[in-house]
């Protein structure tokens, strides 16, 4: 027996003891953590959560914690050519990946061998090529390309490193696939505003076959191993689903294989032997690869794992995706729903943009065409942090010629803002970003309310374009959940509506306004989609910033009801600083921590020789811009043209 003195003797001064809590103490505890989660929940917007498909929970948290990662590209160090990180040599799988990625401003073909250290380069210039396909025996690669105006395609011979153009219209050709006999080329084709599906003779003796005829958008085909059957995308019944044509039918051709209202699928792939179709479903911000037993269509199909735009391995054991994240991609690979080997990233600012697995091997004469390739160099190089003291403070510099409250961004980034906005300026046909609705933001002219403090306007390495272009109709957004995080992809509209400069989106916008149309389910998702994916020829903005080192920046939670806190008009080169980091390299710490107004100090003189502004810390009130009257864009009706 225990004395209760020495119990109270051997107490430990400075440290709760524990206690037993009674089985009633428990039940009551747990009731109460129950009517506080009702409680929380009914304070909430208001809004029915978007049902979630039934994807593996762990996949879900994958994502989320994707989509919460602050990783960014450096550009410190100009590589001489993109490089994978380290993987492991791949001894189940053969063939050769041919691949679409993005270094240094522009897209370009490239082929990589399992197991090999770096990709080879295929094509090279100031131009975009992409969407590479394989002919059956690997000889040949078709692609989509605008190196000669518009959007046409091309054939490239591997063993020679010949190209051949394959059309020439007025139009938009892209995403081309092969028929098994080589003979033959699937694509999707734009010519009057609308997406359909197209067949074309490689040697040019016969005519193009028109293979869909639909108001709606039917994209992406892929051909079977069999050659009867083309599966394709369309939105046709509302939302975008997986259809298959028969070719030998004409009456009752189509069928839909998914029939999914909530959900996007994406990206059809045919495995070699023509039995199963891997396609991409996208649900409340997961992008699962999926795989449909076509002889089972009544059973679920397989969930292999998170990825898009998916290419079966040549024995069809193994796939493998692009996983996107919201500032950068992932090569991965599954078999049998696992993953095969590690997530390979691929060397900043390389972005993958489609993906093809060939089972022919890589001919020893690309190494020296390779070569001669005009090698991707680096937009920008960005000084590396130099917070400190205030003798080490960087200095901000006006914006020439940029129409905004405060025309000023750090001496780090400036030059990268004005390489973007030139070459912008020279894809759009217009100065997208000559009128800016901010740029930096000093301590004592505050943002609007609902603001986050930490937004990164405050740190002189952001900018936020004119809300006068989204009024005047020549900007779209197109919302992209990743996890529980809403991030937005900026469309601007070009100005020469000919196709030599953009292309047409593939993607329904999102319309914030819907939401004050006295319709409470739009106002409670913050707006709804569009009806129809919009005509004509748009730049994809987002990509380009991302270009010049300038990220998207996610939503706030109150978007919904807080239009510019969907902040898609923002945009920021972190160089991957935190945020009070970054504001270290304007401001002494005692002004970011006081609780009063700060005034912007005297920033530290620039080592280039500048004309010096009148000091702008001195203005007691915040000038306001000149807006210009932007007419508004009336689209053009688009060349009419048969391919």
């Amino acid at each position: 027996m225990i004395d209760k003195s020495d119990r109270t003797a051997n107490k430990q001064p400075g440290r709760p003891q524990r206690r037993s809590l009674s089985p009633i103490r428990l039940v009551l505890g747990l009731v109460v953590i129950l009517f506080v989660t009702l409680g929380l929940v009914s304070l909430s917007d208001g809004r029915q959560p978007e049902p979630l498909p039934t994807f593996d929970p762990t996949l879900v948290a994958f994502a989320t914690s994707l989509a919460g990662s602050t990783a960014s590209p450096t550009f410190t160090q100009p590589p001489p050519s993109a490089t994978f990180t380290s993987a492991p040599t791949r001894t189940a799988t053969s063939g050769t990946l041919f691949m679409a990625a993005r270094v240094g401003g522009y897209s370009h073909l490239w082929a990589y061998v399992p197991g090999d250290a770096r990709p080879v380069q295929l094509t090279g210039g100031e131009w975009d090529d992409r969407d590479p396909a394989v002919d059956p025996q690997g000889e040949r690669v078709a692609f989509t390309s605008h190196r000669d105006g518009n959007w046409d395609l091309y054939l490239l011979t591997l063993k020679t490193g010949g190209i051949r153009r394959v059309t020439q219209t007025a139009g938009f050709e892209g995403h081309p696939v092969w028929s098994p006999d080589g003979h033959w080329l699937a694509f999707e084709g734009n010519y009057t505003g609308d997406f359909d599906i197209w067949i074309l003779p490689v040697d040019g003796d016969q005519s193009p076959v028109q293979l869909t005829n639909d108001p709606a958008a039917d994209i992406s085909p892929a051909w079977d191993s069999g050659g009867r059957r083309i599966a394709f995308i369309s939105d046709r019944e509302g939302s975008p689903d997986v259809f298959l044509a028969d070719l030998d039918h004409v009456d009752d051709r189509y069928t839909n294989l998914t029939h999914s209202p909530r959900i996007s699928e994406g990206w059809p792939a045919f495995s070699p032997d023509g039995a199963r179709l891997a396609y991409t479903a996208r649900g409340s911000g997961v992008e699962m690869l999926l795989v449909q037993d076509l002889a089972k269509l009544s059973q679920p199909p397989l969930q292999m794992g998170q990825g898009r735009e998916s290419s079966w391995s040549p024995d069809g054991r193994t796939l493998a995706a692009v996983l996107e994240t919201p500032l950068g991609s992932y090569l991965m690979s599954y078999t049998s729903g696992e993953t095969s080997y590690p997530p390979i990233g691929l060397s900043a600012p390389m972005t993958l943009v489609s993906l093809e697995w060939s089972g022919a091997g890589l001919p020893g004469e690309v190494q020296g065409y390779s070569s001669l390739l005009p090698q991707a160099e680096p937009l920008f190089s960005v000084p590396g942090p130099n917070a400190g003291s205030s003798a080490e403070r960087i200095p901000l510099i006006e914006l020439s010629g940029v129409q905004a409250p405060f025309p000023r961004l750090a001496d780090t980034v400036d030059g990268a803002f004005q390489s973007l906005r030139e070459r912008a300026a020279g894809e759009l046909g217009w100065d997208f970003l000559g009128q800016l609705e901010h740029a930096f933001v000093g301590l004592n002219e505050p943002l609007p309310p609902g603001f986050a403090y930490n937004d990164w306007l405050y740190t002189g390495r952001a900018f936020s374009f004119s809300e006068a272009a989204i009024q005047a109709g020549w900007v779209e957004v197109v919302r992209e959940d990743f996890g529980a995080e809403t991030y937005w992809r900026v469309f601007v509209r070009v100005k020469d509506q000919s196709g030599d400069y953009g292309e047409p989106m593939r993607d329904r916008p999102w319309l914030f306004a819907s939401r004050n149309q006295a319709d409470p389910a739009a106002y409670d998702r913050g707006g709804t989609l569009a009806e129809g994916i919009p005509q004509g020829y748009y730049v994809d903005f987002t990509m380009l910033a991302a270009d010049f080192g300038f990220e998207r920046l996610p939503a706030l939670t109150s978007w919904r009801t807080f239009y510019p806190g969907g902040r898609f008009s923002e945009f920021a080169m972190t160089s991957g600083l935190d945020w009070e980091t970054a504001m270290l390299e304007l401001y002494p710490e005692s002004a970011i921590v006081t609780p009063t107004v700060f005034r912007t100090p005297t920033t530290t003189p620039s080592n280039t020789p500048r004309p010096t502004p009148t000091p702008w810390w001195w203005r007691w009130t915040t000038p306001t811009p000149t807006r210009t009257n932007t007419p508004t864009l009336a689209p053009s009706s688009a060349t009419t043209a048969s391919p």
